[in-house]
């Protein structure tokens, strides 16, 4: 028995050992000029004064008339044994000069609850207005409410709760977010992880990565505002779009058509499956890839992308084929 004991507790300390190691092989290493070729060209004859920054993984931001808009508040980067254990450091030396640079934000969506699109969200609370208004699944929101809820004059909407299909404008009314139904991508084969919802508020914010549930995944069209006028209209997709999802955009469209999609590409195959079923359906004018870069290491140090998108070599292909796809390096902006 003691000996049967040993060998089962030696195979779960051997199986805890090799997650680094699966996660240290998802990524690799990228040389700047490997990219210079792949990245968006601003517009400067459109010169609609609106600044777009890319942080990582899926954290975007619009910033038009001294407002933002946030997506998946993320870009700190934790160590392996953060993301296992929950024991995460102080990361507010990384984030704090670029949120220093930030525009007040208005309005936050949160697209699903894993820990890679929402952890950073209370690093950002200090730059959200008093009357800030949070978009999501309304798991994603149980799971933060041990930060939301002293937010006296924070709005949350859940979007299950909400209306369907239904804008939900920024306080200023710079911004408006409609969001439409997702299908999260299986991480191995035909499997999705760290799936399920939570179905009450938390006590304290999700620790280890499996305690960042999926609930629902949602995509957001994000129409930028100038008094009633549409001034662009930006399509942020998570995961893949069922097909009642591309026709509520393409209704959309015969008022105001997208001029950016920002598409998700993190596997070369499932990505590229999903984004062309996503541009053929939509024809945007343009596409800019987000989530193909490591988000396992500090980013100060170098520029990782995850292997499974072969996302130097992917662009380039794409663009033979004649799709207008580019990227942003993390950590940069651009005005168009």
């Amino acid at each position: 028995m003691k000996r049967r004991r040993i060998i089962i507790i030696s195979s779960i300390v051997l199986l805890i050992s090799l997650v680094p190691v699966k996660l240290m092989s998802l990524s690799k290493k990228i040389k700047l000029e490997d990219l210079t070729a792949d990245l968006y060209k601003s517009d400067s004859k459109k010169g609609n004064n609106i600044k777009i920054g890319f942080y990582g993984t899926s954290c975007l931001t619009f910033s038009y008339k001294g407002s933002t808009y946030l997506n998946d508040p993320f870009f700190s980067n934790p160590s392996y044994f953060e993301i296992l254990t929950g024991r995460y450091k102080d990361r507010s030396s990384v984030i704090n000069p670029y949120l220093d640079k930030m525009d007040s934000i208005s309005l936050v969506s949160i697209t699903h609850g894993h820990y890679d699109h929402c952890l950073d969200f209370p690093y950002f609370m200090k730059k959200y207005t008093e009357n800030a208004k949070i978009v999501s699944s309304n798991s994603a929101l149980l799971s933060l409410d041990p930060l939301i809820r002293h937010q006296k004059n924070w709005k949350e909407y859940s979007i299950e709760k909400s209306k369907k299909n239904q804008w939900i404008y920024s306080s200023d009314r710079v911004f408006r977010v409609l969001a439409v139904k997702s299908n999260h991508q299986a991480h191995i084969g035909k499997i999705k992880l760290l799936t399920g919802n939570y179905t009450f508020p938390l006590v304290k914010t999700p620790g280890p990565v499996w305690q960042w549930k999926e609930g629902h995944t949602y995509s957001y069209v994000v129409d930028v505002m100038d008094k009633d006028v549409i001034v662009e209209r930006f399509l942020i997709i998570a995961g893949e779009l069922p097909q009642e999802s591309l026709n509520i955009i393409n209704q959309l469209q015969k008022e105001k058509r997208v001029n950016i999609m920002f598409s998700p590409f993190w596997h070369k195959e499932k990505s590229g499956t999903a984004f062309l079923s996503s541009f053929n359906s939509i024809k945007p004018e343009k596409v800019i890839f987000h989530h193909w870069n490591n988000f396992f290491n500090n980013p100060n140090h170098y520029i990782e992308s995850l292997r499974s998108s072969d996302i130097e070599n992917e662009v380039a292909n794409k663009r033979k084929e004649g799709y207008p796809v580019s990227i942003m390096l993390p950590f940069s902006e651009i005005n168009i």
